[in-house]
């Protein structure tokens, strides 16, 4: 308790589920980042109750004291508060209920098994060099028999140089638009296990390739996918409802609105 304010283990929980799933939504870090920050231990929890909730509920009651709380502009935005409080109050009574069957999760899967089909991946190394000379020269000695790793280590100006051009598993289209043409290469029926390319220009200069691997593409099983297909569904459902309830509503209701004042 801060004074007579109860701060109770149920209120402490939904803060911190919101902070840890506020986490979840940021881009600016890293996986490792975010699980570290997440609060998933007790010590982390009480931390957070004395540093951030107890800190809040302290302010909260001085706010009172001076009477903050009756400030005209504060009251507006509690009341706008309120309306969207409430209103998400509403749309989840409306969802809480609604699920997918089983069925229902078969019958998607079949009719969009393409969309769960994993692409095919492949292993390749690189070489880049800056004129197209060059990287001739080196493609005739690659064919003479010369180690394609040792000659990427020394004579490649490619990142991947420093690990003897390989790029370990890629999927078509992994590395963005600017390297359509290298896709078009390394994904080429043409090139095997093992085979080296010819030279073709890249965005980073004059380049050849060398298929290490190839992992064929595959379908992924209903059983794989159900979780997936079964969150889309649910939430496409519970946008088809609240659109149809929200229908129904605004034409009970008289809504006015008055372009002409919008500037």
């Amino acid at each position: 308790k801060v004074n007579n304010l109860p701060i109770t283990q149920e209120e402490l929980n939904r803060y911190v589920d919101i902070y840890n799933a506020s986490l979840d939504l940021r881009q600016d870090l890293s996986p490792e980042q975010k699980k570290s920050e997440k609060i998933d231990t007790r010590e982390k929890k009480v931390d957070y109750l004395k540093s951030i909730l107890i800190r809040q509920a302290v302010f909260y009651q001085a706010a009172l004291d001076r009477g903050l709380e009756r400030k005209e502009e504060i009251i507006d935005i509690l009341e706008r508060y309120k309306i969207a409080i409430l209103a998400q109050e509403m749309q989840n009574e409306i969802v809480k209920n609604l699920d997918v069957s089983a069925a229902e999760i078969e019958e998607a899967y079949k009719n969009n098994m393409s969309l769960f089909r994993e692409p095919e991946a492949r292993r390749a190394r690189e070489i880049v060099t800056k004129t197209e000379e060059e990287a001739k020269q080196i493609l005739i000695e690659l064919l003479q028999g010369a180690d394609f790793s040792s000659i990427a280590k020394i004579r490649s100006i490619a990142e991947s140089a420093k690990n003897g051009g390989d790029l370990g598993f890629i999927k078509r289209g992994q590395r963005g638009e600017q390297f359509s043409n290298f896709d078009e290469v390394v994904f080429s029926a043409a090139l095997q296990e093992y085979a080296i390319s010819s030279v073709f220009k890249g965005p980073q200069g004059y380049s050849i390739v060398k298929i290490e691997e190839i992992k064929a593409g595959k379908q992924v099983s209903l059983s794989e996918s159900c979780d997936t297909i079964k969150a889309l569904l649910l939430v496409r459902k519970q946008q088809e409802e609240l659109d149809k309830v929200y229908s129904q509503l605004s034409r009970e209701a008289k809504i006015e609105i008055y372009e002409g004042e919008i500037k």
